[in-house]
This record gives C-alpha cells, structure tokens and sequence, in this order.
C-alpha cells in the first residue's frame, strides 16, 4: 500500500502557504483532504464493547499519526477504521501482504501474528476480553504501519513489542479459571474493656459492652480468644505487669462465667503487657484512661475465594 503520492500532496500544499500564515492555518487546509482524522478527533468512546474500545485506541493512532507525525494519510485509514468500529461495524487487523512491506521475513512475522490474532479474536476475544482485544488489534495495526515505513527502527520495536505484550494480556484474559475456597485464621472481633485506675474490676458500663460483645462471638464460634492485660504509666513497671495480669484473669473469668467454654472458644490465652503498650504514648508516671484496658480478641476460620488459571496458554513467540 504505497503512500508516497499522499505524502507529496500535502506537503506540496504545505509549501504553497504563506510563509506569514500560522501552522494551524497550514494544517487546516488538509482536512478537506483527510476528513476521516477531523471527524474521528471530535470522537467519544469508552470502554464498554470491544468496538468502543478499538474506536478509541485508532483515534489515538490517527491523532498520533497526524499532529506527531505528519503522517495524513495512515492518520485518515486509522481515523477511518476507528468511526467504523464507533458506528458497529467491526474492522479487522490490517492485511500485511496490501502493504508494501520490503522486509519479506518482517510480512512473514506480521502474517503468522495476524492469523493468530485473528484466531483469538473470532474464538470469543471480542465478547470475553474486549479492551485486551481491542488493545492487540491497535497495536498489531501500528506495527504493520511502521514495518512498511521501514526506516524508524525504534519505532517498529516499539510496536512490535507492545503488540506482543497485549497478545500476552489478551490469552490471559482467555484462560479458564477455577474458583476454589480455602480456609485461613484470621482476626474476625475484637472488644477493649476499660478499668479504673488502680483496679481489676469490670465496670457496669462495660459489662454492658462485654456482653453485646459475647453475644457476637455466640453467632461466629468457633473462635479462639486472646486477652492482653494493659496498665497506664503510673506506678512501678512490676505492679503494672501484675494489674494487668489480674484485669485480664478477672475478663477471662467472666467469658467462663458466660458459659464460653473452652469446647465453645478454643483458647483463652492470657498476656500481660504491663505499660510496655499503651494504646496513647505518654511519659513516665501519667494516669491514662485509655490505656488502662483488657483487648479481647477474637479468631476464627474465614472462608476466602481463590481464583487460579486452567492451563497456561503458549506465550507469543519473541526473538
């Protein structure tokens, strides 16, 4: 698909403009030449249908072709391929032997990737994984245009490389997936019970929380149950490792006394952190309700969805 005379017209038309004319006014007067690339640039499109998409991705290519390139007349065949995607038509990937591709072992690579892209697209790609569809199409359309140009080497690798990546993510998005459920202990509760200063005792106030907490546990048991002592900083490190100890053996005392029973809870392992790990930081010797605490904390068994590819797909051949 030779494009040297559609090269030649615009810039013959180009060198005609006043040299006091603004490159815009000089672009302008191609778009009567190339409509395709005005038209598709007022384009909207998203995501939701493989045609949405692709008429996305060549509006991108044409605009590219157009305002980086100077390239009009790949620019109008992409624009045209993407207003036809936009009004439900469905284009396919561009045919290497139409285009005047010298490099024979290139046309060979682009007509082995044609035909399996092509496989993947009639096989279910456009209605399974159409942005990934949509994505290796554009990318495939680009390498074919810049192997016929022949002579920007980065340009073709870039292409060739991006249209092997979206092969990749597209038999990804194709691969039969399993659903299976594993089962992992995880934190599923967890209550704090305050105290007052320098005492062991369970307020009524938070009686009340324990309870409600309790009855929580009831719906989701089995569980198993973790109590932490806590103290504040005032007083020696020693008593406050005791006073924690004994408000966390006066809450496990009352989860007993509620009737969760170690055949209900698994465990009620008991730690006393003392002041080592105060819920807020403060200095030495500092009277804190807050970390004057017992954390009960509860887990259990969660049901997780595990989703895993069938089978790998051969991965798009790289030299």
């Amino acid at each position: 698909m030779r494009k040297t005379l559609l090269y030649a017209l615009p810039v013959t038309l180009a060198a005609g403009i006043a040299a006091t004319a603004p490159v815009a006014a000089g672009a302008a007067t191609l778009f009567p030449l190339f409509p395709n690339v005005e038209k598709a640039r007022s384009l909207q499109s998203g995501d939701a249908t493989f045609g949405d998409r692709l008429a996305r991705e060549y509006k991108e290519l044409s605009l590219f072709e157009a305002d980086e390139m100077g390239d009009w007349a790949d620019a109008d065949r992409f624009a045209a391929k993407g207003l036809r995607s936009a009004a439900g038509e469905v284009p396919m990937p561009a045919e290497p032997e139409k285009w005047d591709i010298g490099d024979a072992g290139a046309r060979s690579e682009l007509q082995s990737a044609r035909a399996e892209l092509v496989t993947l697209l009639q096989g279910g790609g456009r209605q399974k994984a159409p942005a990934e569809a949509a994505v290796a199409q554009s990318r495939y359309d680009c390498w074919v245009e810049q192997a016929e140009e022949g002579h920007q080497f980065d340009h073709i690798a870039a292409c060739r490389a991006s249209f092997l990546a979206a092969m990749d993510a597209l038999k990804g998005a194709l691969e039969p997936t399993a659903v299976t459920y594993e089962t992992v202990e995880e934190e599923v509760a967890r209550d704090t019970v305050y105290f007052d200063w320098d005492k062991d005792a369970i307020r009524p106030d938070q009686q009340r929380e324990l309870d409600a907490f309790l009855g929580e546990m009831r719906k989701i048991e089995p569980v198993t149950l973790y109590i932490e002592g806590h103290a504040d900083t005032s007083g020696p490190q020693d008593y406050n490792a005791d006073l924690s100890r004994r408000r966390a053996e006066n809450v496990r005392a009352e989860l007993l006394r509620q009737g969760m029973t170690v055949g209900e809870i698994k465990d009620l392992d008991i730690e006393a952190k003392g002041e080592n790990e105060p819920a807020v930081a403060t200095g030495d010797g500092v009277k804190e309700q807050r970390n004057r605490r017992v954390v009960v904390i509860a887990t259990g068994q969660v049901k997780q969805e595990k989703t895993t590819t069938v089978g790998q797909s051969a991965a798009t051949t790289r030299q």
